[in-house]
């Protein structure tokens, strides 16, 4: 019977003890919470988990694992001064330090000692909201070179906390040493993309309607930011299934499905999710700033009678905000299915419909959004500021190039399919080679995992007829 010490009295050592109060099945006293000089003379409960509180000394002499739930800074001393006690026992890091050298692997990679690095990616709150009733597991990573330990500190978790382990190869233990101390690379990537095209968007806005149309510069923070707003998030959209596209034409370009993806293409699909939810960001914000401004005196071009204090829409204002509204509710459903409590119980039918279809007719009704509004003016090269094209022209470039290769993609895949029917002798990888291969990669919303790979949502086990769908 496997025995366990947790050494602190944080809140981590209070969620793991919690987790054990709902999840040890088989009712065995087999855990204590301790820390250095506490000597219990009467037996104790660690707050309402029921587990044990033990003298320090007894409890390390009685554990085959110890926990170490002590803040990084003060591991090395403590690993230091108890190590005749400690470096007979399977010793676990569950630290998230931010500098290198503060854990075990760093300790004791020159001693016998056996380490796992565990439950350093979950959080207390999480596990402390964990119900005896609850229907999900909480679910961790762990990483060891000692094979042995590794094997037992995972089944300790799984039978005594309830949780689910995936195991890290020795070769991947920096990913999770430091993963939760970063912002996470594709979130930093596209937060660049997003800025960028934000200032680009804000400076041409500025430069058209403050310096050469003269608007008072009082109006630049909503009345001309949200233009510029409503451009980043439109052409936000489009980028972000732009990765997808590119990827199935690289796969109709080369037959051999061997031939590896340029680096600026598998780093494109890694960020495309994180590019959307920024982009959706950017629409609820330019939703806003639109509700503040929608009067005849703003936008006057919506209205029957610009001229007066109330007003009806006339057919430019409805038909407009008609598309807006639709193409804002399907982004809201492909952000929805973005949450990975939505998205992990999706089917790959649904999961198709919805960032397939649903997604490229959200672009489109965003599209014609802005087209409705602006594209009387767009003939009219006489009086644009400056010489500058309206924000409603140069908004729409991108997202209708996008949605022409697309065009161009479905119509190229068609002809494929039909030819390879009409020769149905004809080697059936061929057919394959041409095939969309699930409509994952047009995608700009979904956990992290299924977004690295433009053929992640498709198993390699599906059969050919299962994964070829034109969109």
């Amino acid at each position: 019977m496997l025995h366990c010490a947790i050494v602190g009295t944080g809140d981590m050592a209070y969620g793991l003890a919690h987790l054990y109060s709902n999840n040890n099945k088989f009712m065995l006293n087999t855990l204590e919470v301790t820390k250095p000089g506490l000597e219990m003379k009467e037996k104790r409960t660690f707050h309402d988990t029921g587990v044990s509180l033990g003298s320090f000394k007894e409890a390390i002499d009685r554990a085959d694992i110890v926990i170490l739930a002590i803040p990084a800074e003060a591991l090395k001393g403590f690993v230091a001064n108890y190590f005749q006690f400690l470096r007979s026992k399977i010793l676990v890091d569950v630290t998230n330090s931010s500098v290198r050298g503060e854990d075990l692997s760093s300790m004791c990679r020159l001693t016998e000692v056996e380490w796992v690095k565990a439950f350093n990616d979950i959080g207390a709150v999480d596990i402390l909201l964990n119900k005896p009733y609850s229907k999900t597991r909480v679910a961790t990573t762990m990483c060891s070179p000692h094979k042995k330990a590794l094997g037992l500190v995972q089944y300790f978790a799984e039978e005594s906390f309830g949780m689910t382990v995936k195991n890290v190869p020795p070769e991947r233990y920096n990913d999770i040493a430091m993963h939760q101390n970063s912002l996470g690379q594709e979130w930093i990537h596209a937060a660049w993309v997003m800025m960028i095209l934000f200032a680009i968007c804000e400076f041409y806005a500025i430069l058209r309607y403050n310096v050469f149309k003269g608007y008072a510069w009082f109006h630049l923070p909503i009345q001309v930011s949200n233009k510029g707003i409503c451009w980043t998030a439109l052409n936000g959209f489009a980028w972000a299934q732009l990765p997808g596209l590119v990827a199935r034409m690289f796969n109709v370009s080369h037959s051999d499905s061997l031939s590896d993806k340029p680096r600026w293409l598998l780093w494109s699909l890694s960020i495309r999710k994180h590019v959307g939810i920024l982009s959706l960001w950017f629409l609820f914000i330019h939703i806003l700033m639109s509700l503040l401004l929608l009067n005849p005196a703003y936008y006057g071009k919506f209205y029957l009678h610009p001229k007066a204090n109330t007003s009806k829409m006339n057919s430019i204002g409805e038909a407009s905000f008609f598309f807006a509204i639709l193409g804002t509710g399907f982004y809201v459903i492909l952000g929805i299915c973005s949450l990975p409590s939505v998205g992990s119980h999706m089917t790959n039918k649904q999961w198709q419909l919805v960032y397939g279809p649903l997604a490229w007719v959200a672009l489109a009704y965003g599209t014609i959004h802005v087209m409705v509004m602006g594209v009387k003016g767009w003939d009219d090269q006489e009086k644009w500021p400056g010489g500058l094209p309206p924000i409603t022209l140069t908004s729409v470039l991108v997202p209708l190039l996008v949605m022409w290769l697309k065009l161009v993609q479905v119509l190229v895949t068609v002809m494929k399919r039909s030819m390879h029917t009409e020769k149905p002798h004809q080697n059936s990888y061929d057919m394959i080679a041409f095939a969309y291969q699930g409509d994952e990669e047009t995608t700009p919303f979904h956990d992290e995992e299924k977004s690295m790979l433009p053929l992640k949502r498709g198993s390699d086990t599906e059969s050919p007829t299962q994964r070829e769908v034109v969109w």
